[in-house]
Order: structure tokens, then C-alpha cells, then sequence
């Protein structure tokens, strides 16, 4: 404990704060033990007065869970794993992606509120509106009025009853679910071929059956994109991020960026480390940039693009929000950018691929790269992981970057949840499709 020479405050101390210590070292005069109170005007116990905090080393953390129904296969058998993993985790603050079900939210609060006694997520729907909803003109497009298949029900039904036929949880019941997205696309292309090869309007009904395939059962389908404007937002609109903290968290902002197909935010907060420092966190999941004629761009910030040049773009647009944003709440405060980014370079380790370059570059240009100087880099989205397919290219997606945080103050760097751990009917997988990343980071 440190003391410090001060005439301008005085600290009054008890007999039983002193110790024998002290009275050897000379920091006290054993004669003041006769009087209840001293009044010390030359020295200053750091705590009481005020002097600048510490530094603090902080673990922090970013994981997308992979929890996304049939978009990622073994969901049932990694759900219980990996929530437990996360709950077990060493770390201080960690931002987790994909946790898009209300139920998977729950549980993972509850599973972690012992380590992690404080959290921030957010709950969404189809009607929630954008933040701040320009797009790269500065103009505001206008909202869908009307369900997106409405104008083609006997489209729709066909591909549904291709699904309950080929790709059914339970058979013969309009209560089954899609068993997978491979079996979808093996069986049932034809029959969404006049919706995915049509106009605009009926490739947003295409929209609405691919992102409510992996989780609706089949009169769930031809319900929601019959009765739900906007409905070709996944998970009914929900968003995914979850901030976890061993700190407290206050000032928490969602904020709601343009998004096609998923509801993509922003959950923010600030943390109070010990001392008294403060760091902001923001924890993000930005759009991919989907490739192939079954992932065609129906959004409406592609910037005039279409195919995975508009998914770029919308991505691209996305990046400079959050750039703003940081600009504008932290400053030069202290800030952790954490997430899936879906964008990184092939140069920043060996064997890795471009991927969202641009929206790596304009990250990079803004932000520091939070990873320690010896770190090589390895792809945390990889053909290797078992939850994805073998063809999957190795890339470095998941980032944490830095502001108002020097590089030098970043110790050390480490992948995550690499290991297959988890037992399915095809053998060991990994908890989820991504693996995650940590580095350990002084806060001044």
C-alpha cells in the first residue's frame, strides 16, 4: 500500500489501524496510540486521496456459439456443452455471437451469472426499428408494407411440402422441422426455382423461406411469410450478442444496424473496472458476405449491387456506423471492438484467405488490431472444424480491436474452443462452427 507526502488532505487514522509494521518502519508515532484519532497532514494513503488509478489486466474474449437451429449443424448435442464452457471460462468481459433463441439466451444467463455476474443483451423482433437506417447515399429506403410471399402462396406451399416430404423432423406433420440446410438444398431447389429465379418480390418470398428453414416448423413457414411484413428477418428478427462481465456494466445502448436476413446490432456498454477505470465494450456480428445463386442480395443496402457484391457493401456500410459510433460515444476512452466481423486478410497468418477485405482494411484503418505481437494468426472459421464443411476456406473472421488502447499494452493472444469435445453421432465435434479468441490487455 503506498503513501505519498500531502499537506493539503489529511487522513485520520484509528489505534487498530496501525500495526506493529508500521510503528517499526517509522509511519507512525507509537505515542499516538493514546488518542483515539491522528490527524496525519504530511502523508496520504493512495485509496482515500485519489491518485491515479492502476493499470488492469484484462482477459477478454470473443465467441460466436454457433446456436442457429439447422444453419449449423449438431445444435442439439453442442448446445449444453458449450453454454457450460462459456460458464467455466477465464476471463473478464467476452462477447458472445449467435445466441439467437430467446431459450439459448436464458439459459446461458443463468449458467453464467456465477462467474459472470453481469450481462447485457437485448431483445428484438420484426418490428424493431434501425438505429440509424441510411444507407450509403444518405437516404432512408422504405419499409416492406406487405408479407413477403403473400403475392406467391402456391410457391411457397410447394417448397414447404417438398421440405415435410424429404427433410422432416416428424414426417407427415405440419409440426416438423427442416432436418438440415444440406438436405434442402439436395432435395427441394426446384421447387423454390420460380421464387429464387424470379423478380424482386418473389425473390423476397425466397428470402423468407431460406431464413425461416432452419427453425419454424412447416405451418410455422407458410404463416410467418404470409402474415409478417419484414419477415425475411431470421429468428423473427431476434439479434444475437451477449455481453458478459465480471465487471459492472452501465450505460447499455442496442443499437440496431441495417441488416438483411438477420437482425444485426451493436450491444454496447461500459464496464467499471477496480479502481475505478473505465473501458467501453462493443460487442458486433456483422453481415457475410454470402457467394452462389442461392444466396442472392434482397436487401435494400447493397448500394445498387446485387449477389455477394451487395452483401459486401451492406457489410461495408455497417463497418462505418460502428466507426462512428465509437467515435462518438468513446472518444479517447478506452474501448474494446469485439465480434464476428465476417472480414479479414490472408496476410494476417499463413494459409488464411481474404474475406471481407475491405471491411477488414477500413477496421484496421480506424482501430487497433488487439492481438499481441508474437501471435501468429490462425483462422477462427475453418474447413478443419467439424461443424462446417470441408470445403469451407480458412479464414480469420472473429477479431477484437482496440481504441484509445495502445498495442504494446496487449500481453499475450490466444485461440479458443479449437478442441472437438463435444460427442455427436458422427463422433467428437468442436462446441461450435467458429473457435474463439482472447487476449490478455492492460487498461491504463
Amino acid at each position: 500500500m503506498a503513501y505519498l507526502p500531502m499537506t493539503s488532505c489529511a487522513v485520520y487514522l484509528r489505534p487498530h489501524d496501525f500495526t506493529r509494521s508500521d510503528i517499526r518502519r517509522g509511519i507512525v508515532d507509537p505515542r499516538a496510540m493514546r488518542f483515539p484519532t491522528l490527524c496525519v497532514t504530511t502523508l496520504l494513503l493512495t485509496l482515500a486521496c485519489g491518485s491515479d488509478n492502476d493499470p488492469v489486466e484484462l482477459r477478454v474474449e470473443t465467441y460466436n456459439l454457433g446456436l442457429a437451429g439447422a444453419f449449423v449443424p449438431n445444435e442439439a448435442v453442442r448446445r449444453g456443452p458449450v453454454i457450460e464452457a462459456v460458464a467455466n471460462l477465464d476471463a473478464d468481459i467476452v462477447c458472445l455471437q449467435e445466441v439467437w433463441e430467446q431459450s439459448d439466451k436464458d439459459a446461458l444467463l443463468a449458467a453464467t451469472a456465477a462467474n459472470f455476474p453481469h450481462s447485457l443483451t437485448h431483445t428484438t423482433d420484426l418490428q424493431t426499428p434501425i438505429s440509424s437506417p441510411e444507407d450509403q447515399n444518405g437516404d432512408v429506403p422504405p419499409i416492406a408494407g406487405v408479407p413477403p410471399c403473400m403475392a406467391f402462396p402456391e410457391e411457397l406451399g410447394g417448397a414447404v411440402y417438398c421440405l415435410s416430404e424429404n427433410c422432416s423432423t416428424m414426417p407427415g406433420s405440419e409440426e416438423g422441422q427442416t432436418t438440415g440446410t444440406d438436405c434442402a438444398a439436395s432435395n427441394c431447389v426446384a421447387p423454390v426455382g420460380a421464387l429464387l429465379f424470379g423478380d424482386q418480390a418473389a425473390q423476397q418470398c425466397y428470402a423468407c423461406l431460406t431464413t425461416a428453414l432452419p427453425t419454424e416448423s412447416f405451418a410455422g413457414m407458410r404463416n410467418l411469410c404470409t402474415s409478417e411484413n419484414d419477415a425475411t428477418l431470421a429468428f423473427r428478427g431476434q439479434s444475437s450478442s451477449v455481453i458478459l462481465s465480471k465487471y459492472p456494466l452501465s450505460n447499455g445502448e442496442n443499437y440496431v444496424l441495417p441488416g438483411t436476413w438477420n437482425r444485426r446490432v451493436i450491444t454496447v456498454a461500459t464496464a467499471t473496472l477496480p479502481g475505478g477505470t473505465e473501458v467501453d465494450v462493443y460487442c458486433n456480428h456483422l453481415t457475410p458476405i454470402f457467394g452462389g445463386l442461392t444466396f442472392p442480395y434482397t436487401g435494400a443496402y447493397g448500394n445498387g449491387m446485387s449477389g455477394s457484391d451487395g452483401w459486401a457493401a451492406e457489410q461495408l456500410l455497417q463497418t462505418d456506423k460502428l466507426i462512428a459510433l465509437v467515435e462518438a460515444r468513446s472518444g479517447d476512452r478506452p474501448a474494446l471492438i469485439l465480434g464476428d466481423m465476417n472480414a479479414g486478410r490472408a496476410d494476417l497468418g499463413p494459409d488464411l484467405l481474404d474475406e471481407g477485405a475491405a471491411t477488414y482494411d477500413r477496421l484496421a484503418s480506424a482501430f487497433t488490431l488487439g492481438v499481441a505481437a508474437d501471435y501468429t494468426g490462425l483462422c477462427t472459421f475453418c474447413g478443419g472444424n467439424q461443424n462446417t464443411s470441408p470445403e469451407t476456406g480458412d479464414v480469420w473472421i472473429d477479431h477484437i480491436f482496440l481504441s484509445g488502447i495502445e498495442a504494446s499494452d496487449v500481453l499475450a493472444t490466444e485461440r479458443t474452443f479449437d478442441e472437438a469435445t463435444v460427442m455427436s453421432a458422427d463422433g467428437l465435434v468442436a462446441p461450435s462452427d467458429h473457435y474463439g479468441l482472447r487476449s490478455t490487455i492492460v487498461i491504463r
